[in-house]
């Protein structure tokens, strides 16, 4: 009866950490100490101008309408070269695409088909025929931004780096000079040549010595090339040229974590909010590092005065939720998010954030509303799962099934994302044969992932279906061998399942020692360690994953071997505490049965304190 409720419990938190993939970045560094993704996204707006796709190609749709082509029949020589284009296209051959696409363009001036060359050639990574149809495509349209771009593109991509010098020149005419190192640094960000794009930075901050918007933006390429030695020496000649500049303040104390300059990336930090206390972000940085240190309380503190001369900016607000959370203060996270959602109504992730933490607390008809309020394209899909886990709460297993079954998934993590969703679900409610039924069809279209096969091998071990969770959990432990949930589950199953202990036991040591303060895991310790008659080591273990996380099942488990080792006094005073708050929980209720103690006999307090 254990081993049903220990994999459940351990589905449990698996639905818990969907809750955190889409978490803010300001929580993660409460969390780890180092800037938010927050800072990052800040940054990154402002060195260069970013959209989904920096070429902004116009659609075949709008160029059909563009009076400037020309006015041509179709001969048969065209006809049967743009059969030929539809044909090899259709067939994956990219490169004769191209070439025949590149000719027609030629022989009929027509700049669509100059376009079409470029891009067919670019699927098939063609740089030396791309260029050649971007140079016609340049000629054809030579005033237009996207041959331009392209041809940026191809020259960098085919090495021809004095080309794209002379491309970065045509550039700049007509435009301010920093939305235009903006925009280059974006399309080299775009490249997959890293020597001639790093070249290209180069001839930027050179062209333009005295602009600290040239020297920074050419950093962030060199950033995002990892090449981090290069990109500190362009951040501090944006520094020396503007000292107060936040942006590249922050970019400066990224790439001294991305080179483990960990102790310089502290001095830095307190130096410049020294030298510049009104920089919000370099305070929410200085507050992260204080609690990479392990001084929360300082972090916190600063937060706080930063919030006195700041009480409405919403990335200080954001932090102090984060660093609440961190703190365990949840009803003082859920304040400070509240405040940054009523100062910013917009903001999804502040809302998610939200939502999240009012999930975590229970309140469930709350996060529901708020993940109902979420519009961010890049939330929605996830916000929609969680109003499913929220109804589940609310209403049932069938309400939150119905939601799921309204979702339309456009990629792959979606997909994945409701087919794991409704396979928890099912699990949670002990359906563990339609669990197993809807992961298999999953499965049948994804093979081979991994995420999939754990949430099989966890519905099979519930089944006692050995024959498939074993397998499924090897190999997974084969392809990621730090897979500590994997290590653990397979662990536990074969401790619960056989009498193959020491097996069980190395697995679990191994998920220890990769997760050492992992409540779940330290919990299948002991329970291993229970199996072998271990029972101070067991104690040991379940001592410490409940004094990691006071959950009814570690509670349960820690009462149970207490019991058997013959401290039953403190085992039933623990059953007690966990009856008001658990009275429902199947552990708790199965386990008190199994040893003879019903509610009502726990609930006689002085009965329970007599150990009789």
């Amino acid at each position: 009866m254990y081993k049903k409720t220990k994999l459940y419990f351990m589905l449990k938190k698996l639905r818990l950490l969907a809750l955190f993939t889409f978490v803010a970045g300001l929580s993660a560094c409460a969390t780890n100490g180092v800037e938010s993704e927050r800072v990052d996204t800040a940054k990154a707006e402002a060195l260069i101008e970013a959209s989904p796709d920096q070429l902004s190609i116009k659609s075949d749709a709008e160029l059909s309408h563009d009076p400037k082509l020309p006015k041509l029949g179709l001969d048969a020589q065209t006809l049967e070269n743009l059969l030929v284009v539809n044909l090899a296209s259709y067939q994956g051959q990219w490169s004769l695409a191209a070439e025949k696409a590149q000719q027609t363009a030629l022989s009929t001036k027509d700049y669509r088909l100059a376009r079409l060359a470029t891009l067919l050639a670019l699927r098939d990574d063609d740089y030396q025929k791309g260029l050649l149809g971007a140079q016609l495509w340049h000629e054809l349209e030579p005033g237009e931004a996207d041959p331009l771009n392209m041809l940026l593109i191809t020259q960098l991509g085919s090495g021809d780096v004095d080309g794209a010098k002379n491309s970065i020149d045509l550039h700049k005419q007509g435009k301010e000079l920093d939305s235009h190192v903006k925009q280059i640094a974006a399309l080299l960000t775009r490249q997959k040549n890293k020597e001639s794009a790093l070249v290209a930075a180069d001839y930027l901050v050179e062209q333009y010595q005295e602009s600290p918007q040239a020297a920074l933006s050419s950093a962030f390429v060199a950033e995002y090339f990892n090449d981090f030695e290069q990109s500190e020496v362009w951040v501090r000649k944006a520094l020396e040229q503007r000292p107060d500049w936040d942006l590249a303040a922050q970019m400066k104390a990224k790439l001294l974590a991305s080179q483990d300059k960990l102790d310089e990336r502290g001095e830095f930090i307190a130096q410049y909010v020294k030298s510049h206390p009104d920089s919000v972000m370099m305070q929410i940085n200085h507050a992260a590092e204080l609690l990479r240190k392990g001084d929360a309380d300082a972090a916190f503190m600063s937060i706080q005065t930063l919030l006195q001369k700041a009480p409405r900016d919403i990335d200080a607000l954001q932090y102090a939720g984060a660093l609440a959370e961190d703190r365990k203060d949840s009803a003082a996270a859920i304040r400070y998010y509240q405040r940054a959602l009523n100062i910013d109504p917009s903001n999804d992730d502040i809302r998610w954030a939200l939502a999240r933490r009012h999930y975590i607390e229970k309140n469930y008809q709350l996060a529901e509303r708020h993940f109902n309020d979420i519009a961010n394209q890049d939330l929605l899909f996830s916000a929609q799962v969680q109003v499913a886990n929220a109804r589940y709460e609310l209403y049932g297993l069938d309400s939150a099934i119905n939601t799921l079954a309204g979702l339309e998934p456009r990629t792959e993590a979606q997909y994945l994302n409701l087919a794991l969703s409704r396979h928890y679900l099912l699990m949670s409610e002990y359906q563990y044969e339609e669990a197993l039924g809807a992961i298999n069809e999953v499965l049948y279209y994804l093979p081979d992932n991994y995420d999939l096969l754990y949430a099989r091998a966890l519905v099979a071990a519930e089944l006692k279906r050995l024959d498939i969770a074993e397998p499924d959990l090897r190999e997974i432990i084969k392809a990621q061998p730090e897979h500590a949930n994997a290590l653990n589950a397979l662990g536990y199953t074969l401790a619960d399942q056989t009498e193959r202990y020491e097996e069980a036991r190395a697995l679990i040591e191994k998920a220890v020692k990769l997760r050492p303060n992992d409540a779940h895991i330290l919990d299948s310790m002991g329970w291993v360690a229970y199996r072998q008659k271990d029972y101070e080591t067991a104690i040991e273990f379940l001592e410490r994953a409940y004094a990691a996380s006071e959950e009814v099942e570690i509670a349960t488990h820690l009462a149970e071997v207490l019991w058997e080792s013959g401290q039953q006094a403190r085992a039933k005073e623990i059953w007690l505490s966990w009856i008001d708050r658990e009275g429902d929980n199947r552990l708790l209720l199965e386990t008190m049965q199994r040893y003879g103690i019903t509610v009502d006999s726990a609930l006689q307090v002085d009965h329970i304190r007599s150990g009789s």
